[in-house]
């Protein structure tokens, strides 16, 4: 009897859990609306750049032509505009993943006075707006010569995203248990080379999600390069569409599919990434959930 009992009491918990067919169905249709609302600028972009007359809404193109990616190269200089993005991301994430990697790991194993004053200060100057500190980038930039070059564009970038990039990467080498670089020490390796060959390779999907993340944010990133850039051969693909935009007749003749085939030509190094990454991504997001 207990048996039956406590069985019959597990399935009426199962069933509350579950909820009825009518929750189900209302769960569904919100995932479906969620799914669709955010899908849907990704179905006009791809429509739209094959389309040869692109609208602002999502139709089937009246007629299939590539026309629209060839003139983005021919008139708009599209090819320098992802070189130069491609540039700047590239080697913000590579400055990004040194600094953080050397950062993080000092605030995660130093016994120092105000560790947890300098940690949270740290994360403390992520929540400043970028909009209130262009004004003094912008003067610091010109005055140590950092306007018009890729450099001052590489290092703004990887400094935007430092802060929380250094916390997120503390959290991964806190999870790395102290014992595998004392014995790295033991085996008489230095402190640099025990995190060169045993903390990093422990912690690289942290190392994958500093990277993804900081690619991403100087991929996107506009304020900064309009600010720091006035030189057309220099323009990153933000840019890029913002001057089609302008130069087309104001914004009242918009060229979609123009704009559509730069929308997608600009996709595809993040899809790329994303998709070569994404295990690491989700594996150091995770861990570093779990580490909060």
């Amino acid at each position: 009897m207990t048996s039956r009992a406590e069985t019959a009491g597990r399935q009426a918990v199962t069933r509350r859990r579950e909820g009825t067919w009518i929750e189900a169905v209302l769960a569904h249709l919100v995932f479906a609306a969620v799914i669709v609302f955010f899908l849907a600028p990704f179905v006009w972009l791809v429509t739209a750049a094959f389309d040869a007359d692109a609208q602002a809404y999502i139709r089937w193109p009246s007629q299939l032509t590539l026309d629209n990616f060839a003139r983005v190269f021919t008139e708009h200089d599209f090819g320098r505009a992802l070189g130069n993005s491609a540039l700047v991301a590239g080697l913000t994430m590579l400055l990004d993943v040194v600094a953080v990697s050397l950062a993080g790991y000092s605030l995660s194993r130093m016994d120092l006075r105000f560790k947890s004053a300098i940690t949270y200060g740290v994360l403390l100057l992520q929540t400043m707006p970028l909009s209130a500190t262009m004004v003094p980038i912008y003067g610091l930039a010109r005055a140590v010569g950092l306007r018009n070059s890729y450099l001052g564009l590489i290092l703004i970038h990887a400094a935007i995203e430092l802060p929380f990039l250094i916390w997120l990467m503390k959290g991964f080498f806190d999870s790395v248990p102290r014992y595998l670089e004392e014995a790295a020490w033991l085996d008489g390796r230095s402190k640099l080379r025990a995190l060169v060959e045993v903390v990093l390779p422990v912690a690289r999907n942290g190392i994958g999600v500093v990277a993804g993340l900081s690619f991403l944010a100087a991929w996107a990133e506009v304020l900064m390069v309009i600010i720091l850039v006035d030189r057309q051969d220099m323009f990153t693909v933000p840019l890029a569409f913002y001057q089609v935009l302008r130069t087309r007749g104001g914004y009242t003749e918009v060229q979609y599919g123009m704009v559509a085939a730069m929308g997608v030509l600009y996709l595809v190094p993040v899809m790329v990434i994303f998709f070569a990454t994404r295990r690491m991504m989700v594996r150091g997001l995770l861990s570093s959930a779990r580490g909060l």
